[in-house]
């Protein structure tokens, strides 16, 4: 889907976290799902490196369940790809990196 037919939909899934097109999935269900994983992982490692693979889309909701400053306004200022890091102290996002562009992916 094209940014210019892709962006209102995600504005209004934002501002109505109960929204959801025909077949999909609406913010808060999404929200829901991909923290109880978040959480999860959390709980088995505690302490522990994770890497965790996801869309912009459910990274920015999962972002915005820890601080409301990830959300509709933050989601295009990300890239595809992109890479942030987050530090977490228990289950409190402590602090948030972006790593992407101070990493050189290894193309060839």
């Amino acid at each position: 889907m094209p940014n210019n037919e892709l962006f209102p939909m995600l504005e209004k899934s934002f501002l109505d976290p109960d929204f959801a097109l025909p077949g999909g999935q609406s913010n808060s269900a999404c929200q829901e799902r991909s923290i109880s994983v978040l959480k999860k992982l959390l709980s088995d490692y505690p302490g522990k490196r994770i890497a965790l693979g996801t869309h912009g889309a459910v990274m920015t909701l999962m972002m915005n369940y820890f601080d409301n400053n990830y959300g509709m306004d933050f989601l295009p200022q990300t890239t595809k790809p992109d890479v942030y890091r987050m530090e977490f102290l228990g289950e409190k996002l402590s602090k948030v990196t972006r790593l992407w562009g101070a990493v050189q992916p290894a193309i060839s």
